[in-house]
């Protein structure tokens, strides 16, 4: 099925297994050269559809494009990032995963690639999350990607935060060391 046929997405939300490991790379375009099984599985396409196509081909139409900027502005220059990303299935339905992105180098220091490894979301993280990308998304629909672009670096800087990948990663291990207390911090989540 081609991605102009791909299902509407639908209002379904797909669990994620925390004992199973989503594990994704791609080419320096991110187009998809390796997807470990569960990534396949929760996906919904078959291996060879996911082969050579561009990763956005999970993205969820909720996700607002200014993520995905930050994004290949951090992987582009070297560094890691972090974020919390819907995910859409070949079906139409979505999962919602924590997700660390690094960038993968050659002997001679120049990026060959991209990994990223994904996790399940507490919901009391995706409050949060959904209700700061359903700002962005509104900005970037009413006014411009600019203005949401601008609208994430206040506030970030007003919580005193130097970047979104800071602030996501921050908002994921509070809220996991809140849930989870003592064994949270035992384990280096704060």
């Amino acid at each position: 099925m081609s991605e102009k046929f791909q299902l509407k997405p639908l209002d379904i939300e797909v669990p994620v297994d925390s004992k199973r490991e989503i594990l994704s790379e791609t080419d320096v375009m991110g187009k998809i050269v390796y997807a470990n099984e569960y990534f396949v599985e929760l996906s919904g396409y078959p291996e060879e559809e996911l082969m050579g196509k561009p990763h956005n081909i999970v993205r969820h139409p909720d996700m607002p494009k200014t993520v995905f900027k930050l994004l290949w502005d951090a992987l582009k220059a070297g560094k890691e990032y972090k974020a919390i990303v819907k995910n859409r299935r070949k079906d139409g339905k979505y999962y919602w995963v924590y997700s660390e992105y690094k960038p993968l180098f050659n002997e001679h220091k120049q990026i060959r690639g991209y990994r990223s490894h994904r996790w399940p979301v507490p919901k009391k993280v995706l409050d949060e999350v959904e209700t700061l990308y359903a700002k962005l998304l509104d900005l970037e629909q009413t006014k411009t990607q600019r203005d949401a672009e601008m609208f994430l670096e206040l506030k970030l800087h007003n919580d005193g935060f130097h970047d979104y990948s800071a602030y996501i990663d921050d908002i994921f291990h509070k809220k996991l060391s809140g849930m989870f207390g003592f064994f949270g911090k035992l384990f280096g989540k704060k």
